[in-house]
């Protein structure tokens, strides 16, 4: 099977929190793993931890052909309204290999700006495009010699043609190289500052890093620190603690944390990067408050701030880079912020998403379903709607993470020194928001204080 060229920003919106309770979960194990009893075995652990579980219908799990099918007929719905629109299943394998940082293809994602130009967006330190020298900001012209003109051309008189009798398939983007070729070479041409650059990607394994930029940007004498952090997985602990290393070296006087790109992921590493930034000013601080359902309620947990080996001391002002793909570990860490020190938001509001999972792994499937909610020291939860922009700005994805003339990092530097809003002068925004206003019922839109009666 050949896949699509482009690659969308996966929102895995998982906010991950492993129970750690030694034989927590042995009720649910399947020693036969027939779909019947992997599907019995979900919907059991559906009924004691979903934090909705009130709202779960009556079915025979037996019935769905796949766990996926289970789950979807699971989810929790006002009439035709999906609430749930976070949980979700993989296999064993997959779950494992994102959190782990596991990946295969070339390790690059592209977007289009109003005249259908093509840029690159992201590019991962040491995958195949990273080796290969593509980064954002690159116009693509040609993908093994066929110009991204004649790639969109095909691609129309494919779909348009493909019933026809007589129907010879042309080259576009889903067969321009074969993605399941472990290997395969793909030739790129791009235009980098002004010039064309040729170079190869190999296809390959590679190892996703979570920080794809750093620097310490200075502006008007003051020393202020910049990370893109693109997700929270394993690998995230050590390459924060890298930055920070610096960021305390170098006395940074204020932050700017790069999240437009990061659906979530860990807990801990979430927990880890809180008290990396306030250090002291939050020692012993409720920081991080875990909510399960009445069944579970036993395992609320409170996390207390504490000062790391690399904490930051001193931090006044954090600016926060985000949009629509803004979502879990990343809201919970402006929302743990925001008690203890000035945060500003500079993008697209946030997609919304303040309740995380407990996974399941029955034999080689994994569900992922939201087991709790989360609050500040404040009490401050349910943003279901997302969390606004201090200052709206557009994905400037014609410009490197990090370069001071980048929208986002332009607006945040801006507002550092004025307390004001510059304005947008991106290339394009990075998507419209999906509306969920009438989607989700009044009882969970994000009012306020945290309900703890559920």
């Amino acid at each position: 099977m050949r896949k699509r060229l482009f690659v969308t920003f996966f929102i895995l919106c998982a906010l991950i929190v492993s129970c750690g309770k030694e034989g927590l979960y042995d009720k649910y194990e399947v020693t036969d793993c027939t779909p019947e009893n992997i599907n019995t075995a979900a919907y059991e652990f559906m009924q004691d931890w979903y934090l909705w579980y009130k709202h779960l219908p009556a079915v025979d799990p037996t019935d769905y052909k796949t766990l996926s099918d289970l789950l979807e007929a699971l989810r929790y719905r006002k009439g035709d309204t999906i609430i749930d629109r976070f949980s979700y299943t993989m296999t064993k394998e997959e779950h494992e290999s994102y959190y782990s940082g596991k990946r295969y293809g070339m390790g690059i994602s592209y977007m289009r700006d109003d005249d259908d130009s093509i840029y690159v967006a992201v590019v991962y330190p040491g995958s195949p495009a990273g080796n290969a020298g593509l980064r954002r900001g690159q116009k693509v012209l040609a993908l093994n010699d066929v110009t991204v003109e004649t790639l969109d051309e095909n691609a129309a008189y494919n779909r348009e043609h493909s019933a026809d009798e007589d129907f010879e398939e042309k080259t576009d983007w889903n067969n321009v190289y074969n993605a399941e070729n472990k290997g395969e070479a793909v030739k790129f041409l791009v235009l980098d500052n002004g010039e064309e650059l040729e170079t190869t990607v190999y296809l390959d394994d590679y190892s996703a890093k979570s920080v794809l930029a750093s620097k310490i940007i200075e502006n008007n004498g003051v020393k202020i620190g910049y990370v893109h952090l693109k997700s929270f997985i394993q690998s995230s602990e050590e390459e924060l603690n890298t930055v920070f290393t610096d960021f305390k070296k170098e006395k940074i006087d204020h932050l700017i944390l790069d999240f437009r790109y990061n659906g979530g992921g860990l807990v801990k590493v979430a927990e880890q990067l809180i008290n990396l930034i306030l250090g002291k000013k939050g020692k012993g601080k409720d920081i991080i408050k875990i909510l399960y359902n009445d069944k579970q309620s036993k395992y609320n947990e409170v996390y207390e701030g504490a000062v790391l080996e690399n904490s930051l001391d001193g931090i006044k002002k954090v600016a926060v880079i985000v949009s629509a793909g803004t979502a879990s570990a990343s809201e919970m860490v402006i929302n743990s912020l925001t008690p203890f020190v000035e945060v500003s938001l500079f993008g697209e509001t946030t997609y919304g998403k303040p309740v995380g999972m407990n996974p399941l792994d029955i034999c080689d499937q994994t569900i992922v379903p939201i087991t709790f909610k989360y609050a500040n020291a404040e009490d401050y939860g349910d943003f279901f709607l997302g969390m606004e922009p201090t200052c709206n700005s557009g994905d400037d994805f014609k410009h490197d993470f990090g370069d001071v003339l980048e929208d986002g990092v332009k607006n945040a530097l801006y507002y550092f020194d004025n307390k004001k809003c510059l304005g947008s002068s991106a290339a394009r925004s990075s998507g419209k928001r999906r509306t969920i206003e009438e989607r989700i019922p009044n009882k969970l839109k994000g009012t306020g204080r945290i309900d703890y009666t559920f």
